[in-house]
């Protein structure tokens, strides 16, 4: 959005919006969204809006040219408010550890789905292995990446608009999301089913036809699955945005285990199995399964308030793009940074030799597992910052970022100790081989310090997500990734010939760049004027919907007391 030449929003609409969010806020409650919360509202205050402000709207606008002080207009006319929403430290490292713990499971049952196919698949031969871990880093590079990258778009839009008290536009940001995945699907597709066998084939040569050819065909029965994938990725940061996080868990709980059997019937089974291409096909079968039983837990059992009152066809779902695709840009760039760097990390580390390349295998594992509870610890934190900002509660915000960066710092301290301690026995796991399991645990010892920045990154990256920044986390892994990871790695592994103990160096000092500079911008926020832009996407959202003539009865004053 660009500012706006004339007409700004002045201090009494600013009071009259963020008093209409407050009220629904404090008769909702954060964790429970009464049924009759359609609409958060009433019809004549959202028509008082609509007259006042809907002239002044498109989807290039800005309300609020200049920066107001929230904090002092809310201050003097604090006697007149309804009270903003209270927290302490100890509350958010209560509420943070509690959302956490069902995010980490869902994470790590979800990472498990990847790993149950290289484990059935693996059996068959080394060609059908190759092939599937090719396939899956080419799958998550030009595929889930972008769809995990755009999706974190929600983590800032739905969350706001929660904490607003606008459950209608959590909703409204939702179904965008899927019709915004949809088109990008497209690409995906011709690239997986058209366009995967020649691409590699100019990458790897003739040589290895039968590895392509294997590669190739995993790919284009995936492409079939990843429709599910996306609802149900979508449908995971819907219901996160709304406190319910359990959802996801009680899914994967089930469907994991499918999965894990599903592999074993399509790939082995005597009568039944078909391979190699069972593989994918259990990914496809699961993918759909997980997104039915999630909109199902939608629409039967709890998230269904914040479903949108417009159809899906409505013009409203094909406007205000502009936000979600600026969110999007850097959550994409964020993923497929850190995800390709780590890829030519591993390609750099097969240059040492097989011992070499299997340890790398084994430090990067473990370190991937380990990032899903800093990971969860970051959504439950973006979650929840948002929601304070949506409802222009700057004090409660900072005390829930200070509460977020505290956590991470003593988890990061645990699990780096927990992997020094237990590095043999984490590195055995993977192999019997003793040299592959010394080069292991001695890498590991790097891994360990790697914990604390990389808890810290995700942590801060995941206050920056609930503000609305996404931009400054994707243009510091570019420069951290690219002109400071691989350069000095390259160095240290190859000049210095310290092999992939120089290789995770490079890794540690970008990792240790990106932490201390999201933990600056996240320490020197300008609160006031996020919860500005929060405000004005609120106001904005309200004109659209009031011209989409989508508004259902008012409720009654008695429930907005």
């Amino acid at each position: 959005m660009t500012p706006r030449t004339n007409d700004v929003v002045d201090e009494h609409e600013i009071l009259s919006y963020v008093q209409q969010r407050r009220a629904s806020i404090v008769s909702a409650g954060t964790n429970h969204i009464p049924n009759h919360f359609h609409t958060l509202t009433s019809h004549k205050s959202r028509s008082s809006l609509h007259d006042n402000h809907l002239h002044h709207l498109n989807s290039n606008s800005s309300f609020l040219q200049n920066d107001l002080d929230i904090s002092e207009i809310l201050s003097i006319n604090s006697n007149n408010l309804i009270k903003e929403p209270e927290t302490n430290f100890k509350t958010e490292i209560q509420v943070l550890l509690k959302y956490s713990i069902p995010l980490i499971i869902t994470f790590l049952l979800q990472y498990s789905l990847t790993v149950a196919s290289v484990f059935s698949v693996g059996r068959l031969g080394s060609v059908e292995l190759a092939a599937v871990s090719l396939s899956s880093m080419t799958a998550n590079i030009s595929g889930y990446a972008i769809i995990q990258g755009v999706s974190t778009c929600l983590d800032t839009l739905c969350a706001q608009a929660y904490g607003r008290g606008d459950f209608n536009t959590v909703g409204l940001h939702f179904i965008r999301c899927n019709y915004l995945l949809m088109m990008l699907y497209v690409p995906m597709l011709i690239l997986w089913v058209f366009g995967s066998k020649p691409i590699l084939t100019m990458l790897l040569g003739s040589d290895s036809s039968r590895l392509i050819e294997l590669a190739s065909s995993y790919l284009k029965i995936l492409s079939i699955g990843i429709p599910g994938f996306i609802i149900f990725e979508n449908s995971k940061h819907f219901l996160q945005s709304q406190g319910i996080f359990h959802a996801s868990t009680y899914i994967l709980i089930i469907c994991a285990p499918l999965n894990a059997f599903l592999n074993y019937l399509l790939v082995w089974n005597s009568k039944i199995g078909l391979g190699f291409i069972g593989a994918p096909l259990s990914v496809v079968v699961t993918n759909y399964l997980m997104c039915f039983l999630l909109l199902c837990y939608i629409f039967l059992i709890n998230g269904y308030q914040c479903i949108p009152r417009q159809s899906i066809f409505n013009k409203v779902m094909f406007q205000n793009w502009n936000k979600m695709i600026n969110l999007s840009i850097p959550g994409v760039l964020m993923v497929e940074a850190e995800w390709l760097a780590f890829e030519i990390i591993t390609f750099s580390a097969s240059k040492f030799g097989t011992d070499i390349l299997a340890a790398q295998s084994i430090v990067s594992t473990t370190c991937v597992l380990l990032y899903q509870i800093p990971f969860a610890l970051s959504i439950a934190a973006s979650t929840r910052i948002a929601w304070f900002i949506g409802a222009a509660s700057k004090k409660a915000a900072i005390i829930s970022s200070n509460a977020t960066i505290l956590l991470s710092l003593i988890g990061g301290l645990i699990s780096g100790g927990f992997l020094i301690i237990f590095r043999s026995f984490f590195a055995s796991l993977y192999t019997s081989d003793s040299n592959v399991i010394k080069i292991a645990s001695k890498v590991l010892i790097i891994g360990s310090i790697y914990q604390i920045n990389d808890f810290l990154a995700a942590s801060t990256g995941g206050i920056l997500r609930g503000q609305g920044r996404q931009k400054i986390g994707g243009i510091l892994c570019l420069i951290s990734y690219y002109l400071i990871a691989l350069p000095f790695a390259f160095l240290f592994a190859f000049y210095f010939k310290l092999e992939l103990v120089g290789l995770w160096l490079g890794m540690i000092i970008a990792l240790f760049f990106v932490s201390i500079s999201q933990c600056y911008c996240v320490i020197t926020s300008k609160w006031d004027h996020i919860i500005n832009e929060c405000i004005n996407e609120g106001i904005l959202e309200d004109g659209i919907s009031i011209d989409a003539h989508s508004i259902v009865p008012s409720m009654s004053s008695s429930h907005i007391v």
